[in-house]
Parts: structure tokens; C-alpha cells; sequence
């Protein structure tokens, strides 16, 4: 037998091999190539398409602060009064202070915080969900931190921990300033002052009797028999109002502390008519149920006797219930007397009554 030349015996064995394993397979590129196209380049094989950069998500705006800078300290201030009405006049004024700052601080914040929730909400909606340039897992996250800022930034989140604080200390105040009020008018149950007995007693008494019982307080003189005078207003919210006005239970305000606030400093001076006027503006400012609502009246019988009340407050607590603020003003021949009420609806009640 013939022995085979060793180069035409490699090139048999390189045949026999390919036959056995078959051609190498074409890559990806190759294979969508057309039939008639010239072979990919090591180089060309070797490339790998850039990796896409995902863009950064849109940042969240920063949460509302509130402070207690500005709250009105003056809750304490009565005490360096000496005269009773002088004292009960103070506290007034503090009221009016605290209600201002409910109305021109409390009230916005929450609105702010509000806002605030709904900015976020809306970031989400139309900057993150549903864009395919941030991956699952980017918008994901995304979605789980709004929904933890927006859970805190509900009335009992974490973000509204220093407004509770402050609005529980506002209700504390004005609460407060309602009793000593009450203790130094002789209202709500608190023995009328002594000084009252004097002034009555003077009235039949000496001229410098007279002078001396005037020096002790600055307060309005023809209200120092309020107690018994209020009676007429507590028959007419029990009567009249209640029935025309809607208040639900409102012949309940006489006994509370607010209620007699208005007995001592503005239905004291009204007559009965009056007082029905002051009381429709009441109404009508409480069946708006909005800051700002105000009424106005006038005597149907005195040319300079008016007034209004006027909402300075709205709040709406997590149980459904309602509270206004209401500054009730009387203007009695060009004397203007000021008082600040808090009137609350619970849910599913009828009416408004003054808090106790």
C-alpha cells in the first residue's frame, strides 16, 4: 500500500474533523446579516452596546415647619390687674390675640400641609409613574417614600406633630382665659365680685360713694347687674333663636362659658330686640361655615347701636367635628365692646352651640 504524502494526509484529517463537529456557529450579528454580506471583523464581534444612563428622579419639595414663634404669650398677663373687669377686659383681649393667631397661623399650616400632599402626589403622577427611562425598582422606591411623606403629613402624621401641640395649647388658653373671665364678671356659675355689690350700693349712697366704687374698675358700669339682665337672652336663644335660626341645641349656651361672655359684655347692654339682631348675626355666620363669614345688624329701635359677628376660625377635627371662631362686636354710641367665642357641631348634630 502506498503511503500518503504528509501534506495531502493533513489536509484529509482537517476535513474529517470539520465534517464531524460542523462549521462554527454564526453570532447574532452574522446571523441577521444578509446571506450576501462580507463576514463581521474580530473587532466588529467584540462590541457591546453602551449601557442606557438612567436619568435622577425628581426630588421632593421640603416638608412645611411650624413653630411656636409668635404664638400670643399673654395668657397670664390679667394677673397684674387689680381691678375685676379691668381683668376680665385683658383676657379678652388675649382671646381675640390667640383666635388671630389660629386664624392667621394654625389655619395655613394645615392648608400648607395639605398642598403639600397634593404637590407630591402630583410629582409622581406626572414626572415618575409610567416613565420607562427610570427602571421598576427606581419607580418603585420613588412611589413607597411619597407614600411615607404623604402618611405623615395627615392630621395625625409626624410631619403635624408641633401643630397638634400648638392647637392643643390654643384650646387650653382660650379655655382658660373663658374661666377667669367668667370669675371676674360673675358668670357661669362664679359668685358675682364684690365690688359689683358696691357699686350698687352706692347708687343710693353718698356722691363721693359714688366716685370711689367708679374708680375701681373701667369697665362698662351699665353691666354690672349682667347677671340678672342675661336672663333675657338665655329665654331668647332657648326660644326664638333656637326655632328660626337652626341652632339645634342652642338654649344650652346660656350655661357655658362662652355663652355667658356674651351675656356679660354685649347682652347686657341690648335690649331685647337687639339681642335678637345680635343673635340672627350669630346664626348667619355659622350657616356659611367659612373664615371671614361676617354679619352685620342694627337696633331697630337706637340709631347708634350696632354690631356683627364675624368668623375668624374654621377647624375640622379627625372625629368629623366642626368649631368656629367668632369675634362678636357691639357698638353702643360709639363704644365698641369686642368678645371672641368658639362654637362647635359634632357630626351628625343639628347646630352650632358655644364650647364650654
Amino acid at each position: 500500500m502506498a503511503l500518503l504524502k504528509p501534506n495531502i494526509f493533513h489536509a484529509l484529517v482537517a476535513a474529517s474533523f470539520i465534517a464531524g463537529i460542523g462549521s462554527p456557529a454564526l453570532s447574532q450579528e452574522e446571523a441577521s446579516l444578509p446571506a450576501d454580506s462580507p463576514p463581521l471583523s474580530a473587532a466588529d464581534r467584540a462590541y457591546v452596546p453602551p449601557a442606557t444612563v438612567e436619568p435622577n428622579l425628581p426630588a421632593l419639595p421640603p416638608t412645611p415647619v411650624l413653630t411656636d414663634e409668635g404664638y400670643p404669650d399673654c395668657r397670664e398677663d390679667f394677673q397684674k390687674i387689680a381691678a375685676p373687669f379691668d381683668k376680665a377686659e385683658d383676657t379678652n383681649r388675649c382671646t381675640v390675640l390667640l383666635d388671630q393667631y389660629y386664624a392667621e397661623v394654625l389655619t395655613p399650616f394645615r392648608q400648607r400641609m395639605i398642598d403639600h400632599q397634593n404637590e407630591i402626589s402630583g410629582i409622581y403622577t406626572s414626572k415618575v409613574a409610567g416613565k420607562m427611562e427610570y427602571s421598576a425598582k427606581s419607580r418603585d422606591d420613588f412611589y413607597k417614600a411619597m407614600m411615607q411623606e404623604h402618611a405623615a403629613s395627615d392630621p395625625d402624621g409626624a410631619n403635624l406633630a408641633d401643630y397638634r401641640t400648638l392647637e392643643a395649647r390654643y384650646q387650653q388658653d382660650r379655655a382658660y382665659l373663658q374661666d377667669r373671665f367668667c370669675f371676674n364678671t360673675g358668670c357661669g356659675g362664679y359668685p358675682v365680685p364684690e365690688y359689683v355689690a358696691a357699686d350698687e350700693e352706692s347708687e343710693s349712697g353718698t356722691k363721693e360713694g359714688k366716685v370711689k366704687s367708679a374708680k375701681k374698675s373701667k369697665g362698662p358700669q351699665k353691666c354690672k347687674k349682667a347677671k340678672k339682665r342675661g336672663g333675657l337672652l338665655g329665654g331668647l336663644l332657648g326660644g326664638v333663636a333656637g326655632n328660626a335660626a337652626g341652632l339645634g341645641k342652642i338654649g344650652t349656651l346660656i350655661s357655658s362659658a362662652a355663652g355667658a361672655v356674651l351675656v356679660s359684655e354685649i347682652a347686657c347692654q341690648l335690649t331685647e330686640e337687639e339681642q335678637k339682631e345680635a343673635v340672627a348675626a350669630t346664626v348667619e355666620v355659622t350657616e356659611k361655615e367659612e373664615v371671614g363669614a361676617t354679619a352685620t345688624w342694627k337696633s331697630p329701635t337706637r340709631a347708634g347701636v350696632s354690631g356683627s359677628s364675624t368668623v375668624t376660625a374654621l377647624n375640622t377635627e379627625p372625629n368629623g367635628r366642626k368649631c368656629l371662631n367668632i369675634t362678636d362686636v357691639a357698638i353702643i354710641d360709639g363704644q365698641e365692646t369686642r368678645v371672641s367665642k368658639q362654637m362647635c357641631r359634632g357630626q351628625g348634630e343639628e347646630g352650632y352651640t358655644i364650647l364650654a
